[in-house]
């Protein structure tokens, strides 16, 4: 799939965001890395273009990718992401610079072989995908692709992308020595919601529905809460990944656990009331690099609980949430007090973080900031504050 024929303005930086599927299922890629590819190519001197894999239940997503989309098919499993057609496809674009977005997949081995053919310049923003959690998640695996290019690919890059400071850490305990752009996600910051009517107030747990999201420690703390807070009920909305939303239903039913609701996969405006409807949003993480819900729910002035396993140890410091240790006691107890807590106490909370969000993660500076960066990775620019060696 091409929206605009490959070849554009050749004195601009021509830039390829690579990356697998270009879907929903990928999480919040399919929020930061468009977002990304849009804001950039607003700025003179550079084309954006994305390239990925196309979801054969979601075919039709990859056009809103970018603003130039090339998007292929899989061949045999999935979990490979082999898409052949992408080695002809990146070679006739001869991109000046490739960001390659994640990692363990067949785009990390076109990005590696495309660099030592061509000598072209590349970048890898991980996306999450070195932290210690993520790694020993389908370990045997990822041990076989470091093994057989994702090391080489690491190690060759002429710069990483970390999007926080503990990501960029995580980086380092790995051995890797490359120069580490440090540049938060950034979001169009929303028009605030116009909140409906409803006799409950809501906490909200808004991402993918998978075991790393650690939504079991929120059902037990309400396990532990419920009948203290009959007024309150508990949100759970993402897509589903692996079963664990069944799971997630069984132990509810287990524990005739009162006033949960499962709404699913939510986008758009649907997802924007959400999280405005919310009182309070909750993401008890077992590991985020970012952790783009956060500032998601922030922008609808929407106040946060999340683990130190995600690093938004800014939420104690602009008073606009709770930032605590992943475990049972601590978030019962954090979800109690927050709970207990005023209106208009959590509503100023929330007025607080839309501040924040609108200070520090605009998508217009972080645009210009990775334009930067991408400029000097490319040899066009001088080294940007944001790099670190």
């Amino acid at each position: 799939m091409s929206q605009t024929p490959i070849g554009q303005c050749e004195q601009s930086l021509k830039v390829l965001l690579l990356t697998s599927k270009l879907s929903p299922a990928a999480g919040g890629l399919a929020v930061s890395v468009p977002g990304l590819a849009h804001s950039i190519d607003q700025l003179p001197g550079v084309d954006m273009h994305v390239m990925g894999t196309l979801d054969p239940d979601n075919p039709d997503s990859a056009k809103s990718w970018g603003p130039r989309v090339f998007a292929f098919p899989v061949k045999g499993p999935q979990a490979g992401q082999y898409a052949p057609k992408m080695t002809q496809a990146i070679a006739e674009l001869a991109p000046d610079l490739v960001d390659v977005q994640g990692l363990w997949t067949y785009p990390s081995l076109v990005s590696l072989r495309h660099a030592r053919r061509t000598g072209s310049p590349y970048m890898i923003t991980p996306r999450g995908m070195l932290d210690p959690w993520a790694r020993r998640n389908s370990a045997w695996k990822k041990h076989i692709a470091w093994i057989a290019f994702e090391f080489a690919h690491l190690k060759e890059a002429r710069a990483l992308r970390a999007t926080a400071e503990m990501e960029a850490q995580h980086f380092r305990d790995m051995g890797l020595t490359n120069p580490i752009a440090i540049v938060p996600n950034g979001i169009d910051l929303p028009d605030l919601a116009l909140r409906t009517d409803s006799a409950l107030r809501s906490i909200l747990f808004l991402s993918r529905i998978h075991r790393k999201k650690g939504v079991r420690y929120l059902l037990t703390a309400w396990y532990a809460l419920h009948a203290d807070f009959p007024d309150w009920e508990v949100v759970i909305a993402g897509i589903d990944e692996k079963g664990h939303e069944a799971e997630l239903r069984q132990l509810v039913a287990k524990l005739s656990l009162p006033r949960v609701r499962f709404v699913g996969e939510v986008h758009g405006d649907a997802k924007q009331l959400l999280y405005r409807d919310a009182d309070l949003f909750v993401l008890p993480t077992h590991a985020e690099n970012f952790g783009l819900v956060v500032v998601e729910a922030l922008a609808q002035e929407t106040p946060v609980i999340t683990t130190t396993n995600a690093p938004w140890a800014g939420l104690t410091d602009h008073g606009c949430g709770w930032w605590i240790d992943l475990d049972q006691n601590q978030l019962t107890n954090t979800l109690r007090t927050a709970l207990s807590q005023p209106t208009e106490k959590l509503a100023e909370m929330g007025k607080r973080g839309r501040i924040w969000v609108s200070q520090a993660f605009s998508l217009e500076q972080v645009a210009l900031k990775m334009r930067d960066v991408h400029n000097w990775v490319a040899g066009r620019g001088s080294k940007p504050e944001s790099v670190y060696d």
